[in-house]
């Protein structure tokens, strides 16, 4: 059977989303969809707005045959990070033909070309690079600078936020030469960060914005219909929405409890931003200011945010070092499966040479060190997660272990 991979997040999943699985399947004529999708916390650096559960039923519901978690260590890591992890994951299944992604452009050709030289950095690259970034410029815009400086590849083009993604995963593929081919497909509709509701295809930013401004109503309609009850439900439980301001009381015992020296070691900290964090708290108490002390035209929001969740979490460089450097993932975990195509799971277990996690109370009798240090960490970011739900019945821990698979 022929499948397809998305790697994704879903926060949530809407229309342009489903617009995208459905055009993936009729230009490949594929039978399966699999995807990876990030867990509590995104690549945003950012906590999801509804759980990993309630998007994985929301995938699955709209033509996704299986969604695979990324692991919250590189999902809230750069693009190429996790891009490669995600990438590795569906190779890893052994059962994905095409892994298909958004553009802003839907030009596969330039993409490549762009992807090629990047991987293949020449001196005069690596020169102007540098001399982009001595000029304050963000990594991605002096990228992207670089690049059109040595090639006829528009810097406009690769600044665009699925371009910047597209990149990676077709970085990843050549590094790891992948059997995946890619393909990709043009985005439709609002920009990546758009903020109206009444675009086609609203973006996931925009619904976000809509529900944390009393726009539910509006924003949910651009969503599938039959995700409707679902999110309303998490909504109007209180399970969701989760949000960064919440984290304001966890986030300033850690920056008061660490050292510049224990800083120094966090994933992405470099060039002395762990004194201006520390100095963000003389100041600052709530996330927002704290991020907007931080930033600057260097050090971009994403990239504070992803930090400070790597702060909360304890995730050191070192850490990500490793884990990118094994030469296989510790394990394959199923979020859920569609119940009429549940013989992927059967398949998914036979082509993977990964331990394959459906139940994590078995995990113990099926990983080794690593793979339960990585589970370890689910574990804790989950349970970080679930600290933000506006109700307190939806707050316990070790939910990793108690919620069952997504079964649609």
């Amino acid at each position: 059977m022929k499948t397809i991979g998305i790697i994704t997040e879903y926060n949530p999943f809407h229309l342009g989303h489903q617009y995208m699985i459905e055009e993936a399947k009729k230009k490949t004529g594929a039978d399966r969809v699999v995807v990876v999708m990030s867990g509590n916390f995104v690549q945003r650096g950012e906590p999801a707005f509804f759980s990993k559960w309630t998007r994985a039923k929301a995938a699955l519901t709209n033509g996704v045959d299986m969604v695979l978690e990324l692991p919250v260590l590189f999902a809230t890591a750069n693009a190429e990070t996790f891009a490669c992890a995600a990438v590795r994951i569906l190779e890893e299944t052994g059962l994905v033909d095409t892994l298909c992604f958004g553009s802003e452009s839907g030009d596969l050709a330039t993409l490549q070309e762009a992807a090629k030289l990047m991987s293949n950095e020449t001196e005069e690259f690596r020169s102007l690079l540098k001399a982009n970034l001595d000029e304050g410029m963000s990594y991605p815009t002096a990228r992207s600078k670089a690049l059109e400086m040595i090639s006829s590849i528009n810097s406009e083009i690769l600044s665009q936020p699925n371009h910047i993604l597209a990149l990676e995963y077709l970085k990843a593929l050549a590094r790891y030469q992948c059997k995946m081919l890619p393909m990709t497909i043009k985005r439709e509709g609002a920009a990546y960060h758009g903020t109206s509701l009444e675009d086609k295809f609203a973006s996931a930013s925009a619904i976000r914005r809509g529900i944390s401004e009393d726009q539910t109503r509006a924003a949910l309609k651009q969503v599938p219909e039959n995700c409707f009850d679902l999110y309303n439900d998490a909504l109007s439980l209180g399970m969701a929405p989760i949000v960064w301001k919440n984290y304001a009381g966890p986030l300033n015992y850690k920056l008061r409890a660490m050292s510049a020296e224990e800083l120094r070691n966090i994933f992405e900290v470099t060039e002395g931003l762990e004194n201006r964090i520390l100095r963000s708290i003389d100041t600052c108490y709530e996330v927002e200011d704290i991020i907007e002390f931080i930033k600057s035209k260097r050090y971009t929001r994403t990239k504070i945010q992803r930090i400070l969740l790597h702060i909360l979490l304890d995730i050191k460089e070192t850490e990500v070092d490793y884990f990118m450097k094994k030469s296989r993932m510790p394990y394959i975990r199923v979020l859920g499966f569609r119940k009429e195509n549940a013989e992927i799971l059967g398949d998914l277990t036979i082509n993977t040479k990964c331990p394959v996690l459906t139940n994590l109370k078995k995990a113990p009798e099926i990983l080794d060190e690593d793979g339960l240090h990585l589970l370890a960490l689910e574990k804790a970011a989950t349970d970080l997660h679930a600290m933000a739900a506006p109700n307190t019945l939806y707050r316990s821990p070790n939910q990793d272990f108690t919620m069952p698979m997504a079964i649609i």
